[in-house]
């Protein structure tokens, strides 16, 4: 409830900040622009695989999500990109013996990524399609009811999407993204050419995808 309350406050705040202090730029000046974006939409997919215990792998649910982008200008074509996103969701659990699936308790995921957006046309053009990628980390956070043997893991995304600047100062972004999250790792068996056969600890991931639609002010 605390985070829902900042997130609206933050985004009374830009709206004011953003149509009380509206003003030309030029090239330059949009080129080194500050952008903040607060968005929501949605979050899917993702599993964490298990080595042991009642359950082969948990699946994350599909759910809801929400954060904020901030973008900085560098170059005509390149910002820095920090990335803050909240996943509330459930994990169901899949039985090692029967395969069979049961609600196993509530977590929240919290993404922190710092990469890179890179816009296609000018800083100054009303539409923008960009790619964008990042790495970071991911902490999770559950309740009594479920036991994970991490907390903070490695995360990275990739993906893009488009930014439409209704006003100089002011506009509306839709972005997708991939961001799988390193869980646990496993063992596996490889044979290759020059060094026969071995074992080597494998890192398993939980591949999650969003989509997203946010509010950009830009100063």
């Amino acid at each position: 409830m605390t985070s829902y309350r900042v997130f609206c406050g933050l985004t009374f705040l830009l709206v004011f900040a953003a149509s009380t202090g509206a003003q030309e730029f030029g090239f330059q000046e949009w080129t080194h622009a500050v952008e903040i974006t607060p968005f929501g939409g949605s979050r899917f997919g993702g599993a964490i695989d298990l080595n042991s215990g009642p359950y082969s792998q948990l699946n994350i649910r599909s759910s809801w999500d929400y954060g904020a982008l901030l973008d900085v200008g560098l170059i005509p074509h390149l910002e820095a990109e920090f990335m803050w996103g909240h996943q509330p969701t459930v994990l169901d659990g899949i039985s090692l013996q029967t395969g069979a699936s049961s609600h196993v308790g509530e977590v929240n995921l919290n993404f922190y990524q710092w990469g890179v957006d890179v816009p296609i046309l000018r800083p100054d053009a009303k539409i923008q399609p960009y790619f964008a990628g990042g790495l970071g980390f991911t902490h999770f956070s559950t309740n009594s009811a479920v036991v994970l043997p991490f907390e903070n893991r490695f995360s990275y995304n990739i993906g893009g999407g488009v930014k439409y600047f209704v006003l100089r100062n002011f506009g509306f972004r839709f972005d997708v993204r991939y961001s799988p999250t390193h869980t646990t790792s496993s063992v596996g068996f490889f044979c290759g050419p020059f060094f026969g056969c071995y074992y080597a600890e494998v890192p398993n991931y939980a591949h999650q995808g969003e989509a997203n639609v946010g509010l950009i002010f830009r100063f």
